[in-house]
């Protein structure tokens, strides 16, 4: 039996691969790369194959070969003729949003194997992602309960499913005060949050947003890491802009949902390069002086927020 699992999201490719394997019930595994194995020993080890030993799963990974950008020596067509052979199931994992389907081999070995998708998730596709795993474990959430989850679980699945978990063993019906004692809100979400924060200069949010990470026990350090990514972003997507790059061409480049860019595009219309970079910096030098035992860390993030509002 074959499968492809393909998309961008590394979490829900080892998630499914994961699925696959409870579902067929398989202890043995054996892990391949198409960047490090030739396709020759690939072969072998799906041909080796005993009636006296346990089933197997073959999982390979890097399967470019199913893409548009192939960086292996791969030919599909030793993989179509062992189609229907007994003792293994076999995984081509390719770290790719899209599979190559102008290539005709690629549309026969998809013809004949199960396929999954694994693209990661944007704020548009996390709701129904996770309405559809309520619904699997046959979970009740009210609005306000749900409304409240999607906007601090963040956006990784493996995530969700662990926090969608955690709730099935509280209860089948779930409120808002059952998510609010359960769920620990994603830093990141909160992060994106601080960042509006900052950049619309309202300290006072600013600074209740870390304070919250402190209650939480981040490291201001931390903070400042998470912090200085997201503004990062925020400035090459300047950066690109004022190289009119196509929005299209942009994700591409940075190698960055085209959604996030979206967003990032209209903020970023607030500012210059060179104001990015200057809040870069500070973070930088900020992030030094706390290191080094310059400075206490919370008063040292409290002075940079006074001095930047």
């Amino acid at each position: 039996m074959f499968y492809i699992v393909f998309g961008d999201d590394t979490s829900r490719i080892h998630q499914k691969v994961d699925v696959i394997k409870r579902k067929h019930k398989i202890q043995n595994i054996v892990r391949l790369d198409a960047l490090v194995q030739t396709q020759e020993e690939v072969l072998q080890e799906m041909d080796s194959i005993s009636i006296f030993d346990e089933a197997k799963m073959i999982c390979l990974e890097h399967c470019t070969f199913l893409s548009s950008k192939n960086t292996t020596h791969y030919d599909i067509e030793p993989f179509l003729k062992r189609n229907g052979e007994d003792g293994y199931v076999l995984v081509l994992i390719c770290e790719s949003a899209k599979l190559d389907q102008r290539k005709k081999a690629v549309k026969q070995l998809m013809e004949i194997s199960t396929v999954y998708s694994c693209i990661a998730l944007d704020e548009q596709s996390q709701r129904s992602y996770i309405q559809e795993h309520i619904k699997k474990e046959q979970l009740h959430m009210d609005a306000d309960a749900l409304r409240w989850f999607c906007q601090r679980v963040g956006l990784d699945a493996m995530r969700i499913d662990s926090e969608i978990y955690k709730l099935k063993t509280y209860g089948d019906v779930i409120h808002l005060e059952d998510v609010q004692a359960l769920v620990t809100p994603e830093p990141v979400n909160d992060v994106f949050k601080m960042v509006d924060a900052l950049f619309s200069k309202n300290g006072v949010r600013l600074l209740a947003f870390y304070r919250n990470f402190r209650k939480q026990n981040m490291e201001p350090v931390a903070i400042i890491g998470l912090l200085a990514s997201q503004v990062r972003f925020l400035f090459q997507v300047r950066v690109c802009m004022d190289q009119a790059m196509t929005k299209e061409k942009m994700a591409s480049f940075l190698k960055a949902h085209p959604y996030r860019v979206q967003i990032n595009m209209k903020k970023a219309q607030s500012f210059t390069s060179e104001e990015l970079l200057d809040q870069l910096e500070t973070l930088a030098t900020l992030d030094q002086e706390m290191k080094m035992g310059r400075i206490d860390k919370d008063e040292g993030f409290e002075n940079m927020i006074l001095k930047w509002m």
